[in-house]
């Protein structure tokens, strides 16, 4: 347990004493690359705390095929991700996990993780018993909400990517060039072609 108290303590910056009992609540699991942790439609029931590996969350659409040809109205469904979280830190689908409504999203693991769950009952728990971390937990779902609000407001995929990298350094070796340019909402073709001059 003392990676998820290093873990806890750095998003909540509490001490040692306010922290420990908390521990028990969190259960460690481990799953291999591609999991699908969350369906959307489904009611989430946990929370995921990432010791090692990537979760994604995303969601999909349906859109006109885009061909040469004259053929009209053929559709493909196309994955928006929303969210990449990386080592450190906590993902799931807010809304459905706070309101325990159907999910938006699909969560699921790009690499091997070690994940320490937290379940709806055993957040309801710490919520009763320490509601600072489950205050702090959220506060740091909220700045990555902001800081991905403010990369989606800048109109340059090459600044998207720039902050990408500054909020994310080394991950992009780590992440496939699909799923970067679904993130920053940018065509492959283009991502590559920044992702090389930026070498």
């Amino acid at each position: 347990m003392e990676i998820l108290y290093q873990r806890l303590k750095s998003l909540t910056r509490f001490p040692a004493q306010e922290l420990i009992p908390a521990l028990d609540l969190f259960r460690l699991i481990r799953i291999p690359s591609r999991t699908v942790l969350l369906e959307a439609g489904e009611i989430s029931d946990t929370v995921w705390f990432i010791d090692t590996g990537i979760l994604r969350a995303f969601y999909s659409i349906e859109e006109e095929k885009r061909s040469m040809s004259f053929c009209k109205n053929e559709k493909v469904f196309r994955e928006v991700t929303s969210w990449i979280v990386p080592e450190g830190g906590l993902l799931t689908d807010i809304s459905s996990f706070l309101y325990q409504k159907p999910a938006h999203y699909f969560i699921e693991a790009l690499e091997p993780c070690r994940l320490y769950a937290l379940s709806y009952n055993n957040y309801q728990q710490i919520s009763l018993q320490f509601p600072s971390i489950a205050k702090a937990m959220f506060e740091h779902t909220l700045t990555m909400a902001d800081q991905r609000v403010q990369m989606c407001n800048l109109r340059s995929p090459k600044e998207r990517l720039s902050m990408f990298l500054r909020l994310y350094p080394g991950l992009t070796a780590r992440l496939s060039v699909n799923t970067q340019a679904s993130y920053l909402n940018i065509d492959p073709t283009t991502l590559s072609r920044l992702r090389g001059k930026s070498k």
